[in-house]
């Protein structure tokens, strides 16, 4: 396993990589860089205004089993933006939650397992008994009404469908809207489901 980093550590290195002017992963090139500072800006805004849902503080409030949130990410990622940011929020609800992030290209093996449609998207969460070291499940990379519109925009002719750019801001625009919602619900969900096995 490469390094990994507690949240906190991730955004001063995410900061950093913005004023340094780079990027991580395999393929950094300056549309990435950029994709990397203007997730930065996203990223900030989710932590900054991020609101838990009363669910989701009756949900964490609730809590006794110690865990930690494995989360595989990069900060290019315009979906992790969103996502990793709220996910954090969760696990700031208990103090019986660990948060781990680690970078997926720095992580082969470990994002080879969790591929979605064959694809290494991301961010994915792993959901991890703190006590055991027993992985419990996972979620990711995004919520479903994002990903039914990442899934539809690659299925979609090559000559009808948006530019990429136009796509990703519209699937931006979702996130701005649905406010973490989506993510809460769902990673709640999830969470009941893995902890009632």
């Amino acid at each position: 396993m490469a390094k990994s980093f507690s949240y906190p550590a991730y955004q001063s290195f995410f900061e950093s990589l913005v004023k340094e002017g780079k990027t991580t992963g395999k393929q950094a090139n300056e549309g990435l860089v950029n994709y990397t500072k203007l997730n930065w800006s996203r990223a900030k805004r989710v932590d900054k205004t991020f609101a838990a849902l009363e669910e989701a503080n009756d949900f964490f409030g609730g809590l006794n089993r110690p865990l930690k949130f494995k989360i595989i990410t990069e900060p290019w990622c315009g979906d992790a933006a969103q996502v990793v940011p709220a996910i954090a929020g969760l696990a700031g609800l208990s103090d019986k939650i660990e948060t781990e992030v680690v970078l997926r290209d720095e992580n082969e093996e470990l994002i080879n397992r969790y591929l979605t449609n064959g694809g290494k998207s991301i961010p994915i969460t792993i959901i991890v008994d703190e006590s055991t070291g027993e992985e419990l499940g996972h979620w990711g990379p995004r919520p479903s009404v994002a990903q039914k519109m990442v899934s539809e925009y690659k299925a979609s002719p090559e000559d009808v469908r948006p530019a990429y750019d136009d796509f990703i801001q519209e699937v931006q625009q979702w996130y701005n809207q649905d406010k973490t919602a989506s993510v809460q619900q769902e990673f709640i969900q999830k969470l009941k489901e893995v902890l009632a096995q």
